[in-house]
C-alpha cells in the first residue's frame, strides 16, 4: 500500500491574516469601527476593508490602527509567522516592538509566543524609565502575571495601587484596568506573561 501524499493545505492570504487580527485586536479592545476611525484618523470604509482583507493596506495605515487601538504594530503579524509550541530566546535577546522617545519612554521586548487551540500566551521584557508620562491604564481579556526584576514603582489595577520591588509578582485577570502610574526609581524592568482565550470566531 503507497503512502498518502501530504496534504496541500491552502493558507489565508497575507491581506486576510492581518485584516482579521487587526479586527480581533479592535473587539479585545471594546472599540467600534467609528471609534477606532476617530482614534487613528482612518475611515470606517477603509478599516471595514481591511479587517475582511478586501484591500492591502500600507504600514502607515497599520500603524496609525495600532496606535489608535493601543497595541504595538507588530502584533498585527504574529499570526503571517510559523510557529510551533517551543519559543526559546537567548538571554539579551527579544523583538523590540516598542521604543518611545530618546529619554524617557519604556523599552518593549516580546521574548516568548506560543499558541495551542485554545489559549495563547505572550511574554514581554519591560523596561520602564522615568519620566514617566501619563497614560491610560490598560484593559483587555486574558489573565496576566508580572514579575518585578528591578527598581521600584505603583502599579495599579482595579481600584488597588501596589508598591511593587524587585522580586514582587502580581496575577490578574486583564480586564480589570491596569498599568504602571508611578515610578519610585529612575528605571523599572519587569517580565509580563499574558494569556488569552484563542477562539477562531472572528
Amino acid at each position: 500500500m503507497e503512502d498518502s501524499p501530504p496534504l496541500d493545505i491552502e493558507k489565508p492570504a497575507l491581506d486576510q491574516v492581518v485584516g482579521a487580527t487587526v479586527k480581533t485586536h479592535r473587539m479585545l479592545g471594546g472599540l467600534t469601527l467609528a471609534e477606532l476611525s476617530t482614534r487613528s484618523g482612518v475611515s470606517t470604509a477603509m478599516i471595514s476593508k481591511i479587517e475582511r482583507g478586501q484591500v492591502s493596506a500600507s504600514l502607515g495605515t497599520l500603524a496609525a490602527l495600532a496606535g489608535g487601538i493601543g497595541v504595538p504594530l507588530i502584533n498585527f503579524f504574529a499570526g503571517t509567522v510559523e510557529h510551533s509550541d517551543v519559543s526559546f530566546v537567548a538571554a539579551g535577546e527579544g523583538v523590540t516592538v516598542q521604543r518611545l522617545g530618546s529619554g524617557f519612554g519604556h523599552t518593549y521586548k516580546m521574548i516568548g509566543r506560543a499558541e495551542a487551540s485554545h489559549v495563547s500566551f505572550e511574554s514581554f521584557s519591560v523596561t520602564l524609565e522615568k519620566p514617566l508620562k501619563p497614560r491610560p491604564l490598560y484593559r483587555h481579556r486574558g489573565l496576566e502575571f508580572m514579575h518585578v526584576t528591578s527598581g521600584e514603582m505603583v502599579f495599579q489595577c482595579g481600584e488597588a495601587k501596589y508598591h511593587m520591588k524587585p522580586g514582587d509578582s502580581i496575577s490578574f485577570e486583564s480586564s480589570n484596568a491596569h498599568g504602571p502610574v508611578e515610578l519610585k526609581t529612575d528605571r523599572v524592568s519587569f517580565i509580563t506573561l499574558v494569556t488569552k482565550a484563542v477562539s477562531n470566531d472572528l
